[in-house]
Order: C-alpha cells, then sequence, then structure tokens
C-alpha cells in the first residue's frame, strides 16, 4: 500500500490537476483505441507470444521455441515474465490484450508522475507519439520504461527495497532494468541496498519454480541466453534504430562490433560522474535518469521505433531542467517530429529502397543525450526543480 500510495503522490497534487488529467484520459482514449484496433485487424502477435508463455510455463514446454500454431517469431523474456503475465493469460485475449495496454499505460503515465518535477504535464503530451508506436504492437516498453523510472523515483523517497525490487524485475523480464544500477552512486546506505538486490534475485529467480519446477527453469535461464544471443546477432545484421545500427549504416560498416559502441557509450555515459559534488543534487540525480533512458535505447540492438517510448521522458526531463534556449525548442520539435515518423510517412517508398531514413529516428535522440552528459557535468548550482 505504501509502494501504491507513493505512486499516487507528486509534488503538485495529481487531483487538482486539471491538464494532467486531461492527459491520462488521452493516454486511456489511445490504449482502449489501439487495443480494439489490434483486435479488429487480428494484429497482436506480440500479445500472443506474451500469452503463451505461461502455456509454456505450466506444460514445461520451452519459451523459446517457435509456436507457428499460436504465433509468429519467438520470446525473448526471462522466465519471471510468464508469471508477471499470468493475470492476462488467463483471460480471453480480447479482454487480455485491452487490460495489458491498460495496464502499461497507466504503469508509465503513474511513474513519471512520481518524477520530482512540477511540469509532468510536457513529458506526458511529447510522448504520445512513440506511446501509439508501442501500443500498435502491443509492446512492453511502456513498463521498462516506468520500472526504469521507479528504480529512481523510490530510491529519490529513500525506499530502496522498492528501488531494488524494479531493478531486479526489470533485469529478470528484458535485461533493460539492470541500467537502474546507474543510481547505486547515490544510494545512502549501499550494503542494505546490496543485500535488498541479492535478497530480491533469489525471489524472482525461484517464483517460477513454483508453477513448474527448479530444472525446467534453470535450464531456461541457459535457453534465455541462448535466445538472447541469437536476438543480438539477428539485430546486428537488421537495420535496428539506434545509434549503432545509424552508424553501421552511415559508414557503410555492418562489422563494426557491439563491444566498439558500447564502450565508447559507456565511457560517455560515465562522464557526468566525475561531477562528484553534484552527487545529492537532485536536479543532477534527474539528469542522469534522462541520460540513462535515452542510453537504454540508443545503445541496444533491439532498438525499434516503438522501444523509444523509454527514452522520450528522458527527453522530456532533459527539457524541463535545463535552461529554456529558442533551439531547444526547436531540437525538442524536431524529437516529436521523428517520433511520429513523419520521415516514413511522407517519404513511404523512399524509406522502403533507404531504410536510412527509418534509421535516423535516433539522430535528435542522441543530440539531445549529449546535451544531457554536458549539462549534467556542467551543473554547478542546485536550482529549483522545472
Amino acid at each position: 500500500m505504501t509502494l501504491i500510495k507513493s505512486l499516487l503522490t507528486t509534488p503538485s497534487s495529481f487531483k487538482l490537476d486539471r491538464n494532467k488529467t486531461i492527459s491520462l484520459s488521452i493516454w486511456l482514449l489511445l490504449a482502449v483505441a489501439l487495443a480494439a484496433q489490434s483486435l479488429i485487424t487480428h494484429r497482436y502477435n506480440n500479445y500472443l507470444i506474451f500469452e503463451n508463455t505461461f502455456r509454456n510455463l505450466i506444460n514445461q514446454t520451452s519459451f523459446y521455441a517457435e509456436y507457428p500454431q499460436y504465433h509468429f517469431d519467438s520470446n525473448h523474456y526471462g522466465p519471471v515474465f510468464s508469471v508477471f503475465f499470468m493475470p492476462f493469460a488467463l483471460l480471453p485475449n480480447g479482454l487480455g490484450l485491452f487490460l495489458w495496454d491498460l495496464f502499461t499505460t497507466l504503469a508509465l503515465f503513474f511513474a513519471i508522475n512520481t518524477l520530482p518535477l512540477k511540469k509532468t504535464n510536457l513529458i506526458f503530451l511529447i510522448a504520445i507519439p512513440c506511446l501509439i508506436s508501442s501500443l500498435l504492437s502491443e509492446q512492453s516498453n511502456p513498463l521498462i520504461a516506468s520500472i526504469i523510472i521507479l528504480s529512481y523515483t523510490q530510491l529519490n523517497k529513500k525506499r530502496g527495497l522498492w528501488s531494488t525490487l524494479f531493478i531486479v524485475l526489470g533485469t529478470f523480464i528484458k535485461l533493460y532494468g539492470i541500467v537502474g544500477l546507474a543510481f547505486f552512486l547515490f544510494v545512502k546506505d549501499k550494503k542494505r541496498f546490496v543485500l535488498y538486490l541479492l535478497m530480491w534475485a533469489v525471489v524472482f529467480f525461484v517464483l517460477p519454480m513454483f508453477f513448474s519446477s527448479p530444472e525446467f527453469i534453470i535450464n531456461s535461464y541457459k535457453g534465455w541466453a541462448v535466445s538472447l544471443t541469437n536476438k543480438n546477432a539477428i539485430n546486428i545484421s537488421d537495420n535496428n534504430i539506434s545509434i549503432m545500427g545509424f552508424l553501421r549504416g552511415a559508414l557503410s560498416n555492418p562489422g563494426i562490433s557491439n563491444l566498439t559502441f558500447l564502450m565508447i557509450g559507456g565511457v560517455l555515459f560515465l562522464i557526468p560522474y566525475l561531477n562528484f559534488k553534484r552527487y545529492a543534487d537532485q536536479n543532477f540525480q534527474l539528469l542522469i535518469l534522462a541520460s540513462t533512458l535515452m542510453f537504454t535505447v540508443l545503445f541496444s540492438t533491439g532498438s525499434e521505433d516503438c522501444t523509444y517510448i523509454i527514452a522520450i521522458p528522458g527527453v522530456g526531463i532533459w527539457y524541463l531542467l535545463t535552461e529554456k534556449k529558442i533551439w531547444k525548442h526547436y531540437l525538442l520539435g524536431l524529437v516529436v517530429i521523428f517520433s511520429c515518423s513523419f520521415p516514413q510517412f511522407l517519404f513511404h517508398s523512399l524509406a522502403l529502397k533507404y531504410p536510412m531514413l527509418s534509421m535516423m529516428l535516433c539522430v535528435p535522440f542522441f543530440v539531445v543525450w549529449l546535451l544531457t552528459l554536458v549539462d549534467a557535468y556542467n551543473l554547478k548550482t542546485n536550482e529549483s526543480n522545472a
């Protein structure tokens, strides 16, 4: 109950904020409308993949095999996701899909609502194009974004137990959650924090065994590692919409290794941490959160247009926290335009012929990420939150 109450509590009262109420209404309408569209057009393959994981858990059949009788493609989520998805899998597909879209939408909305910022409504608005893209594919990305945000906001509220829960849960679901460790240096009681991490790791490792068997789950983790390795190899050869994919295409060199990009990106990501005196500064911490949200997508081989719902809150945080200049307004507008996939809509035939047009989605996000690093590194004063 304490955690739920914290999600509904913000620096400015949500109940009295008319703009947030309007934004929430828009988000919920989108979730319902796009779930209906998916059902009508019979395009909800990702949901069927998720739904089948619980069947795999109960029957002790591979989470990572292909099941053409149920869905196309295969699952790439951790074993614990099958338990997490159980409430939806037990329902008829139509009802389950509606509730899944509503759940992921509400999870992200209320996670953003926990940010210690005064004007979060801007984030709700600029996130709409990315939210639409994610809902159209019934993806878990809004949920992953909410998990990363809550990893920080619960820590900021001195709730290390809940912060570590989200970090470990996100890691065991889709690995992305591990980026929550970026906030470790802001933890006061690091020993207790590590103990919480270990505790939750044991809980989520063992949890699926109650519905299956220890042997099956242990083997499933091995299968998950193989699945992710194979998926990564496929993503590298495909035109994924990350800065890594974009630069491979721009340089006409698909052979550049992930490690090269990750080493460069990792070094850049760590530079703001040299601003030691600002670790306790809430604005600095929020800029690190913004950087983390964008880094997760920009340096992932699995990035698609629907994945940028994870990155867009980071753009909003950066914009709200930094000095307002005319060029920043234009840059924010550019981010939103590319989030709407306008290059693909306006030049569809060219986008099919030249995939680089679609891959350009990452460029304005990458520019904002670099600016976020600079702003965090140069942060001098603790100004009031935007």
